[in-house]
């Protein structure tokens, strides 16, 4: 069974590196107002996407590292995880994730990681997973952050079970990249009222038609 864990170690690892690689860098322009929240987006757009997969790929890594391993008979090294109903959940959250945030990418052909919203060029984008929700790059982003957590942070995950934790400054580099993640993704809901202001300006009333046809921002029917 730990084999059948590499394939899919390995899809949430791409599924991760296609959310967090943005077509191109930010510029002054698609700041939607020069606050802390957006400083703090830009940041990790400049930043923290880059350090996120890195970690996220050394995590990938060692545990694919690690049930090869074990298929030598290397009996020093700790025990693999197998396959557990989290593993599986968090595996479809990311896999979920990094392809709606490739969808975004197809639709718009190129844009801001977090973007400015559906625009491309001067025309305000309602098609592909904008038809759905007003921020579909925002969801991927959230449902990216539900998965990964639920995928490495249960009890039965590999970095939970593996003993890898008690390695020094592993915990403390793991914490700090939880919790830029855990700002980034607040940063990203508290920006959303100010980004429609902005894209609402900029399109008016065909905005507006958009708006009153796709109601929700992030979740279907909820949100």
């Amino acid at each position: 069974m730990s084999l059948l864990k590499i394939p899919l170690i390995l899809s949430s690892a791409v599924a991760v590196h296609v959310a967090l690689t943005p077509p191109h860098a930010p510029s002054k322009s698609e700041v939607v107002h020069d606050t802390f929240n957006e400083w703090v987006i830009i940041q990790h757009v400049r930043y923290g996407l880059p350090i996120s997969k890195i970690v996220y790929w050394g995590i990938s890594l060692a545990e694919i590292a690690l049930i090869v391993s074990r298929m030598t008979d290397l009996k020093t090294l700790p025990s693999d995880v197998p396959i557990t109903r989290p593993f599986i959940l968090g595996t479809a959250l990311v896999a979920s994730a990094g392809y709606l945030r490739w969808s975004c990418f197809r639709t718009l052909g190129h844009f801001f990681t977090f973007e400015l919203t559906a625009r491309k060029g001067h025309q305000l984008v309602t098609s592909g997973p904008y038809s759905i929700v007003r921020h579909p790059s925002y969801a991927a982003a959230i449902l990216q952050y539900i998965g990964v957590t639920v995928l490495h942070g249960s009890a039965t995950s590999w970095v939970r079970q593996s003993g890898v934790l008690d390695l020094p400054g592993v915990k403390l580099v793991l914490l700090a990249w939880l919790l830029e993640r855990t700002i980034t993704v607040t940063s990203l809901v508290r920006r959303i009222n100010q980004e429609e202001e902005v894209v609402k300006s900029m399109f008016g009333d065909e905005w507006q038609r958009w708006a009153n046809a796709v109601r929700y921002r992030i979740i279907p029917g909820i949100y």
